[in-house]
């Protein structure tokens, strides 16, 4: 447990790539109406990759793994923001947090699908791709919380509009366009998104949480290892494989998968399958559980 500032170059190597490629993709392709397939096979397959690359860095920083101060992890996490265009870096980090303390609590779980999602999408496999494909919208506005932006978040958005239009005057408009599209591609059908429903929607009865163990944690910064993850959240990343190694006897007999592709495929033609397949608790289930750890912990200290 601890941070690893090796992830915090990583970052750094990621935002000035995809800001090169950027760049790159505007000098090759000066036309959007000309080049329009190649521009979108291209933030697909490369720019997809790379922004959920950095989201993830931010979803590192949310948990303070990579720099030693909470301000340093914030700082960088903004940073980070800069090729997805839309500024969440912040906002992210105060709502993920309550996500592991208040999981499958409907308004303060931000991971956790609507009232109005689970209704609307249904089973059907054609509203169930729609819903993933336009996931970025449903993710940030669905469910999005009405709070009072914080400092550090209105630097997000400061900072974040600052960069925008540099951007765009520096990079061009078709530069902007190929980071536009790479950030619905990151939040999209996009294989490495896929982490986003695997993570806790119920693939076998009695398990909430699921892992991944494929080679895309490669650029997710481990966060297949999702079962690992919530049970020791302080552990950072490049170092998930390593705890999984030590404990795996506790991990192998839960369901897991090396495909979030064909997961996206059993999601969307499971009929058992929708956006309400998750478990749901409420406020005073929670407060039972910590009152039962409480007491937990309490009889070991009686003990020893």
């Amino acid at each position: 447990m601890g941070y690893d500032p090796w992830a915090a170059l990583l970052t750094v190597f990621i935002v000035t790539g995809q800001l090169t490629i950027a760049w790159a993709v505007g000098h090759w392709f000066p036309s959007f109406g000309r080049y329009w397939w190649q521009i979108l096979l291209i933030s697909y397959i490369v720019g997809g990759t790379f922004n959920h690359w950095a989201a993830m860095a931010v979803h590192e920083m949310a948990h303070n793994l990579m720099l030693p101060t909470v301000n340093q992890n914030k700082a960088l996490a903004i940073f980070a923001n800069i090729p997805v265009l839309f500024p969440g870096a912040i906002a992210f980090r105060r709502h993920h947090l309550r996500h592991h303390s208040h999981l499958g609590i409907e308004g303060a779980d931000n991971d956790f699908p609507s009232h109005w999602e689970a209704r609307n999408i249904g089973k059907s496999s054609l509203l169930k791709f729609i819903w993933l494909f336009f996931y970025i919208f449903f993710l940030f506005l669905a469910r999005g919380f009405a709070v009072k932006p914080s400092r550090w978040e209105w630097a997000n958005i400061i900072v974040l509009l600052i960069t925008d239009t540099l951007i765009f005057i520096f990079l061009g408009k078709i530069a902007f366009i190929y980071l536009l599209l790479s950030t619905l591609w990151a939040f999209s059908l996009h294989p490495s998104a896929g982490h986003f429903i695997h993570e806790h929607f119920i693939f076998r009865d009695g398990q909430e949480t699921n892992s991944y163990y494929g080679w895309l944690n490669l650029v997710c910064f481990n966060v297949g290892y999702h079962n690992e993850h919530h049970d020791i959240m302080n552990i950072p990343g490049r170092f998930l494989p390593r705890y999984y190694r030590i404990t795996r006897e506790f991990y192998d007999p839960l369901r897991s998968t090396r495909s979030w592709t064909l997961m996206f495929v059993e999601f969307i033609r499971r009929h058992t399958m929708g956006a309400d397949k998750r478990y749901v608790r409420n406020e005073e289930i929670r407060q039972v559980g910590l009152k039962m750890i409480a007491q937990k912990k309490a009889e070991k200290q009686t003990d020893f």
